[in-house]
C-alpha cells in the first residue's frame, strides 16, 4: 500500500462522499459549458487539501455533513485560483493533462475561474456562518495578495528572507491553514484546538510550497512542472535566495546581474540552479522544511494518540518526501 492511501485510510469513506459531493456542486449547470466543468471535475489529483481537513476534523472530533461541506467550499475556491494562476503563469499543463487555458483559450479559463469561484461563494453563504464566510473571505484575499506580491517581488529582485516567507504564507499556507482550521470548527472544537489545527495548517502549508519550490531545481520527472520555470518567471524561491544570500559577494553580484537582465535562456537558467546547488541553496531549504516538521510535531504532541494523528504525521512526511 502506497503512503498516500495509508494516510487515507481513516477517511476513507468520508473521502468518497466528499468526491460525490464536490462532482455534484460542478454538475447541472448550463449546458452550454457543463462540459467544461466536466474537464474540472475530471481533473482533481490527489485532493490532498480535503484530505488534510478530513484529518483535521477527525483528530478533534466526529466528521458531520459540515465538515464535506466546507471541503467542497475550500476545493471549489483552490480550483478557481488554479485556473487563474495557469493563466497568469503561461502553463500548459495541471495534474498531468492539459490546463483549461491550453485546452480552451485564456479568455474561457479566466471565466470558468470566475465561475468556480461563484460557486465557492455561493456555497459557503449556504452554509449560513458567519465565521466560515470570513475565514473564505480571508483567504481569497491572501491568495491573491500572495501571487501579486509574488509578480512585483520578481520585477523588484527582492532577495530577502522574509519577503520569501510573506508571500508562501499568502498564497500556500494561508489555504493550507484553511483546511485545517474548518476542519476543527466543522466538529465544534474548543477554540483552544481551532488555534493549534490553523497553526498545524500554517507550518504545512509552508513545507508543501518549499517543496514545491526545490522541484524546480530538478529534473521534470513526474513532477509535472518544468525544470527552472519559477526561474524563467524570475521568481527567486529558496534554494536560489539562500545561494545569493550566501555566496562571497563577487559571485552573488554576478548571479543578479544575470537575474537583472531578464533573459532566462537555457544557459542561464542552468547556470542559476547550479549555482544555488552549489551555495547550499537545497539544503538549506530542507532543513527549513525539517524545522517546521518539527514544529507541527510539539503541536500534535498535545493530542492523544489515534489512527489519526499518526496519519497526520505521515502526512507531513508524504509533503517533505513527495515526488511530484
Amino acid at each position: 500500500m502506497d503512503k498516500l492511501r495509508t494516510i487515507t485510510c481513516p477517511i476513507q469513506n468520508e473521502i468518497e462522499l466528499f468526491q460525490v459531493s464536490f462532482r455534484q456542486a460542478l454538475h447541472g449547470h448550463n449546458s452550454r459549458f457543463q462540459g467544461l466543468l466536466d474537464y474540472v471535475a475530471g481533473s482533481n489529483g490527489k485532493q490532498i487539501r480535503p484530505i488534510i481537513l478530513l484529518l483535521s476534523a477527525q483528530l478533534c472530533g466526529k466528521i458531520n455533513q459540515k465538515t464535506i461541506d466546507y471541503a467542497v467550499i475550500l476545493e471549489l475556491l483552490h480550483t478557481a485560483t488554479l485556473i487563474h494562476d495557469d493563466v497568469v503563469d503561461g502553463a500548459m499543463e495541471r495534474r498531468g493533462q492539459s490546463s483549461v487555458n491550453a485546452m480552451f483559450d485564456n479568455r474561457i479559463a479566466v471565466l470558468l475561474g470566475d465561475y468556480i469561484l461563484s460557486l465557492a461563494i455561493i456555497n459557503g453563504i449556504n452554509t449560513q456562518n458567519q465565521q466560515v464566510l470570513g475565514i473564505m473571505g480571508k483567504l481569497a484575499q491572501n491568495l491573491s495578495e500572495g501571487e501579486l506580491s509574488q509578480l512585483i517581488f520578481s520585477r523588484k529582485l527582492s532577495v530577502d528572507e522574509k519577503s520569501y516567507f510573506d508571500v508562501i504564507h499568502k498564497k500556500t499556507a494561508a489555504l493550507i491553514s484553511s483546511c485545517t482550521e474548518l476542519g476543527a470548527i466543522s466538529v465544534n472544537a474548543s477554540p483552544e484546538d481551532v488555534d493549534f489545527l490553523r497553526q498545524i495548517g500554517e507550518n504545512m502549508g509552508l513545507c508543501f510550497q518549499i517543496k514545491d519550490d526545490i522541484f524546480d531545481y530538478f529534473d521534470k520527472g513526474n513532477i509535472g512542472k518544468p525544470t527552472g520555470n519559477d526561474i524563467r518567471e524570475g521568481k527567486i524561491t529558496l534554494p536560489l535566495l539562500h545561494a545569493l544570500n550566501s555566496a562571497p559577494e563577487d559571485i552573488s553580484k554576478s548571479m543578479l546581474s544575470l537575474i537583472k537582465k531578464q533573459d532566462f535562456n537555457p544557459e542561464v537558467v542552468s547556470r542559476l540552479i547550479d549555482f544555488a546547488k552549489e551555495y547550499g541553496g537545497i539544503e538549506y531549504a530542507e532543513s527549513c522544511m525539517l524545522s517546521l516538521k518539527r514544529k507541527i510535531i510539539a503541536i500534535l504532541d498535545k493530542f492523544p494518540e489515534s489512527e489519526t494523528k499518526t496519519a497526520l504525521i505521515c502526512l507531513i512526511d508524504y509533503i517533505i518526501e513527495r515526488e511530484k
